[in-house]
C-alpha cells in the first residue's frame, strides 16, 4: 500500500486555473557551499549554531545534498550555510524552509545562532510530523536586515526508517575525513541522491511569507475535495448496498458492500492528512494507516475467493500471511524512535511481504479472467491497485507514485461501477424472486390453513415456517360418525422444493376418500416414490371418534403427547423411500378433556 495519498488530474487542473503567485519569493534564495557533519554536538551546547563557529574542516555538500545519517547512529545530521537577504526586502522578516526530499524529521532552525523554532520536535522526546510541513518562523527585529548575509544553522534529527539501512550506504561509515577524501565520494553522491537530503529556504517580508503558506495550504485543502468528496459517495454507495444485503440475505450483496465500505477508509484517510485536517505524528499516523489499510486487505482477500468460490486454502492462507507480516512490518519499521535489528529486519520485511500480497492478489485475479471467465470486469478493475503497489516497489520514483494514485481512482471507481450495477441487478432479481416466494407463501396458507373447532373437538393450531415456505403439514378432517382425521407431516429440506411435495400431500389427502390409516399412509408413501430426489416425508396420521377411541398409524414422525405424556406408537419408516414399507395401528384411548398435541421436529429443535 502506498503511503502517498491519491491526486486526481481534475483537481490539478482546479488548482492550475485557481491559483496565482502572489509575490517574487517563491524562488529560493542562492546559498553559498553548504557543509555539514553526522552526529549531534558532543558537549550538547548548540554552539555550532553560532554564526562566530568555524566550520571549515566539515564536508561540503555536493549540490546542496547531504548524506542521511547511518542507520545505526545518533540520528543527527548538522547543516551551516549562508544566506544572503534580498536587499528589496521590507522588515519585518521571515524565514521560509522547507525540505526538498520531504523526508521524515524533525528540525531546529538556527539563524545567527538564535533558535527561531523547529518542525516537530527533537529527542528526548521526539515528535516527528507524518506529513511534513512548509514552515514560517518570523526573525525577532535586528536579528539581520535586507541585503545582509545570513548565517542559518539546521539541527536534524532522522528517524531510523528515514536513515541510510546497512548495505545501501555508498560509504560506510560516512564522516567528515571520507566525505572529503576524494571524488569518488562525491561521485557516489551524485549517482545516488535518494539517500541524501536537501532543503529550500527563502528570506522576504514576513507578511508575503504567511500569506503564500496560507494560499499553499488553501490549495492542499483545495485539491482533496473532491477526492474526498467521491470517495465518501462509494462509502455511501457501499452502506446501501449492505442494507439490501441485509434484506435479500445474499452473500454477493454482503460482499459487494462490504469491499466498497472498506476500499474508501485509506484513501480518505490519506486525503484527510494531505489536506492538513489532522496534525499526526508518525507513529500515529502509522497506526491509523494500518487500522485503515488493514480492513480493505482483508475484504480483498475474502471478496476474491468467496466471490470466485475458490477452494485452495493454502493459497488463501499465504495471502493472508504476507498481509499480516506487511502490516506489522509496517508497525515495527515506521514507530520505533531507536534503530534495532527489528527495525532493520521489518525494513526490508514489509516490503517483500507487501509485494508477496500484490503477487498472490494478482495472480488470483488473473486466474479470474483467463481460467474461470467469469465476473472479469470486476477482476480487472481489482488489478489497478496491486500492479500499481509492484510498480511503485520496483521504481521508487514520482511517476510510480503518480501511477498508484491513477490506480486508485480507476480502481475505486470501476469497481463503484461495476459492483453498484451487479448489485442493482441482483437486489431486483431477487425483488422478483420474493414476489414469487410471497405467492407461495400465500397458496401454502391456503392449503394449511389454521385449524377450526369440529363439534365435539376444541381444535387449535400454529404454523410458523422458518422462511417464507415451509415443508411442514397439518391437514384435518371431520368425519361421518362425528370423529376427525388428523394428519401431520414434515417434508425433509427447506424452501421452494419442500413447499411443492407439501402441496402434492395435502392434495391427496383432501381427494382421498375415508381410508384406513395404514392405507392412508401406504397411498401417499407409493405417490411420493421417485418424487423426492433423495429426501423423505415423515408423517402421522389420527383417528379419533366421538367416544374418545383413538388409532394412530405413524412413519417416521414425532409421536403425539397426550396431556404432555408421550403417545407410545408404532414408527415406520417415512414415506417415499420404499414401496414395500408396512406400516401398523396403534389404538388408544383419549377420554372427555383429555388433550392430544402434536407436533413437527422444528419445535423440539429449536434453540431461539
Amino acid at each position: 500500500m502506498s503511503r502517498r495519498p491519491v491526486r486526481v488530474w481534475i483537481v490539478a487542473l482546479l488548482i492550475a486555473l485557481a491559483s496565482a503567485p502572489v509575490s517574487h519569493a517563491q524562488a529560493a534564495q542562492t546559498v553559498t557551499a553548504v557543509r555539514f557533519h553526522l552526529g549531534d554536538d558532543p558537549d550538547g551546547s548548540k554552539g555550532w549554531a553560532s554564526p562566530n563557529f568555524d566550520d571549515s574542516s566539515w564536508p561540503v555538500a555536493q549540490q546542496g545534498r547531504w548524506p542521511e545519517p547511518a542507520f545505526y547512529s545518533d540520528g543527527f545530521v548538522w547543516v551551516r550555510f549562508q544566506v544572503p537577504v534580498r536587499s528589496d526586502s521590507a522588515e519585518p522578516l521571515a524565514l521560509h524552509i522547507t525540505s526538498l526530499s520531504h523526508r521524515w524529521s524533525a528540525d531546529e532552525v538556527f539563524v545567527n545562532g538564535i533558535r527561531l523554532g523547529s518542525f516537530g520536535k527533537l529527542p528526548p522526546k521526539p515528535f516527528v510530523e507524518a506529513l511534513p510541513l512548509d514552515s514560517v518562523f518570523d526573525l525577532p527585529p535586528g536579528l539581520t536586515r535586507p541585503g545582509a548575509v545570513a548565517h542559518v544553522t539546521l539541527r536534524i534529527w532522522y528517524q531510523p526508517f528515514a536513515r541510510r539501512p546497512r548495505g545501501h550506504e555508498t560509504n560506510e561509515p560516512v564522516d567528515a575525513d571520507s566525505l572529503s577524501a576524494g571524488p569518488t565520494v562525491i561521485e557516489a553522491m551524485k549517482k545516488q541522491p535518494s539517500g541524501f537530503d536537501a532543503v529550500s529556504l527563502t528570506f522576504d517580508q514576513s507578511r508575503t511569507l504567511h500569506a503564500e503558506q496560507t494560499i499553499v495550504r488553501e490549495e492542499a485543502r483545495l485539491r482533496n475535495v473532491l477526492p474526498i468528496t467521491l470517495n465518501c459517495l462509494i462509502l455511501l454507495i457501499g452502506i446501501v448496498i449492505l442494507l439490501l444485503a441485509r434484506s435479500s440475505r445474499s452473500l454477493d450483496l454482503y460482499l459487494y458492500g462490504a469491499m466498497l465500505v472498506a476500499f474508501p477508509w485509506i484513501v480518505l484517510y490519506f486525503e484527510v492528512v494531505d489536506a492538513r485536517l489532522l496534525n499526526l505524528s508518525e507513529p500515529q499516523s502509522v497506526w491509523l494507516q494500518v487500522i485503515t489499510q488493514l480492513p480493505a486487505m482483508i475484504i480483498t482477500i475474502e471478496f476474491i475467493w468467496r466471490l470466485n468460490g475458490f477452494r485452495d486454502l493454502w493459497f488463501k492462507r499465504l495471502t493472508y500471511a504476507s498481509m499480516a507480516l506487511f502490516n506489522i512490518g509496517v508497525l515495527v519499521a515506521f514507530t520505533p524512535a531507536n534503530p534495532s535489528a527489528f527495525v532493520a529486519f521489518a525494513l526490508v520485511g514489509y516490503r517483500v511481504s507487501l509485494q508477496t500480497f500484490n503477487l498472490l492478489t494478482i495472480f488470483a485475479n488473473l486466474f479470474v479472467i483467463f481460467i474461470l471467465r467469469r465476473r472479469r470486469l470486476v477482476a480487472f478493475a481489482m488489478l489497478f491497485v496491486p500492479a500499481a503497489s509492484l510498480a511503485e516497489g520496483f521504481r521508487n520514483t514520482s511517476q510510480s507514485a503518480d501511477l498508484f494514485d491513477l490506480a486508485f481512482f480507476l480502481a475505486g471507481f470501476g469497481l463503484t461501477a461495476i459492483l453498484a450495477h451487479q448489485a442493482w441487478r441482483e437486489w431486483r432479481a431477487r425483488d422478483a424472486l420474493q414476489a414469487e416466494f410471497e405467492a407461495a407463501r400465500e397458496l401454502q396458507q391456503r392449503l394449511v390453513s389454521p385449524a377450526v373447532d369440529v363439534p365435539g373437538f376444541r381444535i387449535d393450531s400454529a404454523y410458523m415456517p422458518a422462511r417464507f415456505v415451509g415443508g411442514d403439514f397439518f391437514y384435518i378432517r371431520p368425519e361421518e360418525d362425528g370423529g376427525i382425521l388428523v394428519v401431520i407431516g414434515d417434508v425433509s429440506g427447506k424452501g421452494l422444493s419442500a413447499a411443492m411435495t407439501v402441496n402434492s400431500v395435502i392434495g391427496a389427502l383432501r381427494t382421498m376418500p375415508a381410508l384406513p390409516l395404514v392405507r392412508i399412509l401406504e397411498s401417499l408413501n407409493r405417490g411420493l416414490i421417485g418424487q423426492m430426489n433423495g429426501g423423505f416425508v415423515t408423517c402421522c396420521a389420527a383417528r379419533i371418534g366421538p367416544g374418545g377411541k383413538a388409532a394412530i398409524a405413524n412413519a417416521g414422525h414425532l409421536p403425539p403427547y397426550r396431556d404432555g405424556v408421550e403417545v407410545p406408537v408404532a414408527t415406520g419408516l417415512p414415506l417415499g423411500i420404499d414401496t414395500a414399507v408396512e406400516y401398523e395401528e396403534s389404538e388408544f384411548a383419549l377420554p372427555a378433556a383429555a388433550s392430544l398435541t402434536f407436533l413437527s421436529d422444528g419445535v423440539v429443535e429449536a434453540r431461539n
